[in-house]
């Protein structure tokens, strides 16, 4: 065989020196790739000054349209719909994540677990957004800034590093009713 040489776009000469047949067979027909994935959506809306707790802003998180949700005074689930009726006086964004259908059911354990214990509020370590950067974490998706380990996870803090995810799947703006 002759020597080949391969000029890159960057003019970097390459000189053959193998070739492998990666297919074995002759079949030239595409392949269908099944990606099983699920969805669960992180919702985080703006903050309002009068409620407890909330000034920062608030975070649920959506499975199958169900919603758990941290508030100052108990750990809730309700539905997507009657949730967004609820919060319609302030603007939230919902992320929609893709993962596995094991990890979205070691999420939903893990929140199941939460409601029913209803640990008592803290801004440190069970609040709103700790809950729910918690349990993403638990799955490999980060949801806090990894330079800042030692102080509370804010609902802004989560939304710019959730949204910077290779999972998202789309972006929901849930506006404010007038």
């Amino acid at each position: 065989m002759s020597e080949q040489v391969h000029i890159s776009p960057d003019g970097v000469k390459y000189r053959l020196v193998a070739t492998k047949n990666t297919t074995p067979t002759t079949d030239t027909q595409a392949k269908p790739i099944t990606v099983d994935s699920q969805e669960v959506e992180v919702i985080v809306s703006d903050g309002r000054l009068i409620s407890q707790g909330s000034q920062w802003g608030h975070v649920a998180i959506a499975i199958d349209k169900k919603v758990y949700s941290r508030a100052h005074s108990t750990y809730y689930t309700t539905t997507l719909d009657k949730y967004l009726s609820d919060n319609s006086y302030r603007d939230s964004i919902g992320l929609v994540l893709r993962v596995s259908e094991s990890e979205k059911q070691k999420i939903q354990a893990e929140l199941e677990r939460r409601v029913a214990i209803n640990a008592e509020y803290s801004l440190i370590s069970n609040s709103c957004s700790t809950n729910v950067a918690d349990v993403l974490e638990m799955i490999g998706i980060l949801a806090h800034d990894p330079r800042y380990l030692d102080t509370p996870v804010s609902p802004k803090e989560l939304l710019i590093v959730v949204s910077r995810s290779k999972r998202i799947k789309k972006r929901i703006d849930y506006p404010k009713s007038k």
